[in-house]
C-alpha cells in the first residue's frame, strides 16, 4: 500500500513536470519570425498537403516523419490550403513531440529510479534549448522524442518481454531512421554503448557473475528480435517509399550518407557551419554575447558527470535482485550512451544550435541519475530537503532563461539559440509589401521579383505564400520589371540600367547580415503616401 501512495505521488509530480513542459511551450507560437530552414520545411509539407505529393531528397531536407506527421494536425485544422495556414499549424507538431519526450520517461522510472526519472524531466520540461527548437518546425525534436521512445521501449521489452513492447521499439527505431540523418550516429552511439556497458561491467566486477549473465538474456530473444527488425524495416520503407509510391526513396535512404558524410566534415557550402570540437560545450555551459543576459544550462551537465560516477563506479555484485540487476546496466548503457553521443557529435566539423539536442538530451539522463544519487546520499531527511531546494533554486533559474530565450529575445542574437535567423525587421518588410498590395487592383495577384544570384531567399517563400505572381530568380532576368522587387545591393547599379520603370527604392533585411533593396513602383508608392496622409488628422487652430 505504500508503494502504491509512492507511485500515485510520483505519478501527480510527473504530471505537474509534463504541465509545466506545455505551458513554457504553447504560448505565443507565432512570436517569433519564421526562419529560413522552417519556411523550407513548410513549403514542402504545404505541398505535401495540397498535392499529396513527396519525395525523399537525400541531397537537402532530412526524413519524411515531419512531413507526414504534420498532415493530422493540418487536416484537423479545416484549412483548405497552404495559403491559409498559419505558422501555429506547423510549430504545434515539435510541441507536441517535445512534450510527449518527457512524458515517455515515466516508462523508465524503474530504470532511473523514480526520482532520477522526474529530475531528469524537470531538466528537460525548463531547458531553454529543449524548449527553444520544440517551437521550431525542424527535425530535431522529432529525433529526440523518437530515440527517447527507443531507450523507453527497450528498457521494457529487457525488464518483461512482450510482443507489444517489441513492436513498440520497431517503430521507435524506424521512426528515427525516417526522421534524419544523424540517426546513424545515434545507432553507432547505441551499439557502442551496448558493448560498453557489457565490457565494463566484466572488468569492473572482475568477472560476469551469473546472475549478470541471466540479466543480460531474454527469453525467446531471435524472435523479438525478428519483430524489431521487421517493423522497423516496415516503417521505414513506408515513409522513405512515400507509401511505396516511390521506391527509389528507399535506395536514397542509404546512398545519402555518402553526401551527409561529405558535409559532415565541411564540404561544399556546409563550410559555413564548421565549428571547434568544444562548441556545445561552451554553447550550453555559459553563453554572453554583448549586453545581454548570461545563459547557461551548466547544472544539467554537471549533473551528468555526476551521474555517469553514480552509474559507473558502483559494483553490481551487491544488487542481488535482478530488476536492480538490469537496472544498474541499462543506466551504465546510458551513460556510456551519452559519452559516445556527445563525442560524435563533436567531432563532427559541422554543428548548428539545433544539433546539440540529442546529446543535450542524453545528458540530461544521466543527470536524473546524479541528482537522486546525490540526494539519496544525504541520509537525514533535513539534508535531503535541503539538497532538493538547492536543485529546485537552479531549476527555477533555468526557467527564467527559458522564457527569456522564448519570450523576451526570440530572435535576438543576444540568444545563444538564434542562428541565422531573420530579425522582427522582416515583419515590416512584410507589412509594407502587405501595404502596397491594399491600395494596388491586382491585391494578391501584384508582381513580385525576387531577385538574389545565391538563392538564399528562405524565409520568404512562407511569407509570400498568399501571392500569386511571385518570381524567383537566380539571376537577373530580361525584363526585371514588377510591381515590387526585392534584391541584394549589389545589383542595384545593373537593375537601375535595365528598369524601365521609376521606383522608391527601400532598405529592409532577410537577417541582420544580408540587407535587401526593396523598389516600389513609383506610382503604387504615390498611392501608398496618399492613404496615409489621409490618415493623417488635421492640426487645429491656435
Amino acid at each position: 500500500m505504500v508503494l502504491d501512495k509512492r507511485l500515485i505521488v510520483y505519478a501527480i509530480l510527473f504530471m505537474v513536470i509534463c504541465c509545466i513542459a506545455a505551458s513554457l511551450r504553447l504560448p505565443q507560437l507565432e512570436l517569433r519570425p519564421v526562419h529560413g530552414d522552417e519556411a523550407n520545411q513548410i513549403v514542402k509539407t504545404g505541398i505535401l498537403f495540397e498535392a499529396g505529393e513527396y519525395k525523399y531528397d537525400p541531397h537537402e531536407h532530412h526524413g519524411p516523419t515531419l512531413y507526414y506527421l504534420a498532415l493530422p494536425v493540418l487536416w484537423c485544422s479545416g484549412k483548405a490550403s497552404f495559403a491559409e495556414t498559419s505558422i501555429i499549424h506547423y510549430r504545434i507538431v515539435p510541441v507536441i513531440f517535445g512534450v510527449l519526450a518527457i512524458a515517455l520517461l515515466w516508462f523508465m522510472r524503474d530504470a532511473l529510479g523514480s526520482g532520477g526519472m522526474l529530475w531528469a524531466a524537470l531538466l528537460l520540461a525548463v531547458s531553454h534549448i529543449m524548449t527553444y527548437y520544440s517551437r521550431y518546425y525542424i527535425q530535431e525534436m522529432l529525433l529526440v522524442c523518437f530515440t527517447q521512445a527507443v531507450f523507453a521501449a527497450a528498457w521494457r521489452l529487457w525488464r518483461a518481454p512482450r510482443i507489444g513492447a517489441a513492436v513498440l521499439l520497431g517503430v521507435s527505431l524506424g521512426l528515427v531512421h525516417a526522421t534524419k540523418e544523424t540517426s546513424a550516429l545515434i545507432a553507432i552511439s547505441i551499439a557502442g554503448a551496448a558493448v560498453l556497458t557489457m565490457g565494463y561491467t566484466r572488468v569492473r566486477e572482475g568477472e560476469t557473475p551469473a546472475g549478470m549473465m541471466r540479466s543480460l538474456r531474454v527469453a525467446n530473444a531471435p524472435k523479438y528480435a525478428a519483430v524489431v527488425c521487421a517493423v522497423a524495416l516496415l516503417i521505414s520503407v513506408t515513409l522513405f517509399s512515400s507509401f511505396f509510391s516511390n521506391l527509389r526513396g528507399v535506395l536514397d535512404s542509404l546512398l545519402t550518407y555518402a553526401y551527409y558524410l561529405d558535409r559532415a566534415e565541411g564540404g561544399g557550402s556546409a563550410a559555413m557551419h564548421d565549428k571547434p570540437w568544444y562548441y556545445y560545450i561552451v554553447l550550453l555551459a555559459y553563453t554572453h554575447r554583448q549586453a545581454g543576459p548570461r545563459w547557461s544550462e551548466a547544472l544539467t551537465l554537471l549533473l551528468a558527470l555526476v551521474g555517469a560516477a553514480a552509474a559507473l563506479l558502483p559494483g553490481a555484485s551487491g544488487q542481488k535482485a535482478d530488476t536492480l540487476w538490469r537496472a544498474l546496466l541499462f543506466r551504465r548503457f546510458l551513460v556510456f550512451y551519452a559519452l559516445l553521443v556527445w563525442l560524435l557529435y563533436s567531432l563532427i566539423p559541422y554543428k548548428t544550435p539545433w544539433n546539440a539536442l540529442v546529446p543535450y538530451h542524453a545528458a540530461a539522463l544521466a543527470a536524473g541519475i546524479g541528482a537522486n544519487a546525490i540526494i539519496r546520499v544525504g541520509r537525514w531527511r533535513a539534508l535531503q530537503a535541503a539538497l532538493c531546494m538547492l536543485f529546485l533554486a537552479g531549476v527555477t533559474q533555468m526557467a527564467r532563461q527559458n522564457y527569456q530565450g522564448n519570450y523576451v529575445y526570440p530572435a535576438d542574437v543576444r540568444n545563444p539559440y538564434v542562428y541565422a535567423h531573420p530579425s522582427t525587421a522582416l515583419r515590416r518588410l512584410m507589412t509594407r509589401i502587405n501595404d502596397i498590395a491594399a491600395i494596388s487592383d491586382k491585391a494578391a495577384d501584384i508582381h513580385i521579383n525576387i531577385i538574389r544570384l545565391d538563392g538564399d531567399y528562405w524565409p520568404l517563400p512562407w511569407y509570400l505564400r498568399g501571392f500569386t505572381t511571385v518570381g524567383w530568380w537566380h539571376r537577373i532576368p530580361d525584363r526585371p520589371d514588377a510591381d515590387i522587387i526585392l534584391a541584394a545591393p549589389e545589383l542595384y547599379e545593373i537593375l537601375q540600367e535595365r528598369l524601365k520603370n521609376d521606383y522608391l527604392v527601400e532598405f529592409h533585411a532577410l537577417r541582420p547580415d544580408m540587407p535587401l533593396h526593396t523598389y516600389i513602383r513609383r506610382d503604387l508608392w504615390d498611392a501608398f503616401m496618399e492613404t496615409r496622409q489621409a490618415h493623417i488628422p488635421a492640426r487645429s487652430g491656435g
